[in-house]
């Protein structure tokens, strides 16, 4: 999981996670901020599965990175 509210570092770890050969389409989420990024874990952790690592940003709107992790 990526979670930033800025659209330039989303399309910067887009970019660094395809030249890893991650399929970002299907192999990661992207949040735009915490609260987001707690919902989805929440839906994710209750379908029975789970992430190997979240990259998150601490300075986002409605939830920040540090409240949310």
């Amino acid at each position: 999981m990526v979670v930033d509210d800025e659209e330039f570092c989303i399309s910067a770890m887009r970019a660094e996670l395809g030249m890893l050969k991650v399929d970002t389409a299907n192999q990661v989420d992207f949040c735009i901020d915490g609260q987001e990024a707690v919902d989805k874990l929440v839906e994710t952790y209750s379908n029975g599965m789970s992430y190997k690592i979240i990259f998150t940003d601490f300075k986002m709107p409605v939830l920040d990175g540090i409240d949310a992790t």
